[in-house]
C-alpha cells in the first residue's frame, strides 16, 4: 500500500485494498471482557443459547480492528488531520477464526473553502468475511486530509 501524499490525488470512486485481518477467539474474549462484556461475547454457554448460537466479536472490536489495520498500513499517515465522524453498520456477525478482507472506496471529496491546505473525504470502508463474502462491517467515515 502506497501512502497518500495529498488529498488531491484522490478521486471519487477510487478503491483501495488493505489485505485481511483474522479475528481470533482470545482477542474477541479479551476485548469483550474489557469493553463490551455482553454474554454472547464472553460466555460460551450463554452465547450458544443466545441469538447468534455462539460467541461473536463485539461490533466495537470489529470496528477497532478494521480501522487499526487500515491505519497501520500507513495509507493516511502523511495526510491525516483527524476525522469528523463515522457511520457504522454491522450487517453480519463476526465469529472466532473469521478472516475479514478490508477495502475502501472514495465516496465524496470536498476541498475546504475556508482552509485551502485541506479537504474533506468521505470514505466507505467495507469488511467482508473471506469464507462467504458476507459484509460484516460497513463504515462511512469523514476524514480531514492535508492537500
Amino acid at each position: 500500500m502506497r501512502p497518500l501524499e495529498s488529498f488531491d490525488e484522490l478521486a471519487v470512486g477510487q478503491e483501495f485494498e488493505f489485505g485481511s485481518i483474522r479475528m481470533d477467539l482470545e482477542d474477541i474474549l479479551d476485548f469483550a471482557r474489557r469493553w463490551d462484556p455482553q454474554p454472547f461475547h464472553i460466555d460460551a454457554a450463554a452465547a450458544a443459547a443466545g441469538p447468534f448460537g455462539g460467541i461473536i466479536a463485539s461490533g466495537l472490536h470489529t470496528q477497532a480492528a478494521v480501522f487499526s489495520h487500515i491505519i497501520r498500513t500507513g495509507w493516511v499517515a502523511k495526510v491525516s488531520m483527524g476525522g469528523a465522524d463515522q457511520l457504522v453498520r454491522w450487517p453480519a456477525p463476526v465469529r472466532p477464526g473469521d478472516e475479514i478482507a478490508v477495502s475502501a472506496r472514495i465516496e465524496e471529496l470536498t476541498p475546504s473553502r475556508s482552509k485551502p491546505d485541506r479537504g474533506i473525504a468521505k470514505v466507505r470502508y467495507t469488511g467482508r468475511r473471506l469464507a462467504d463474502g458476507a459484509v460484516v462491517i460497513d463504515i462511512l467515515g469523514t476524514h480531514i486530509l492535508r492537500r
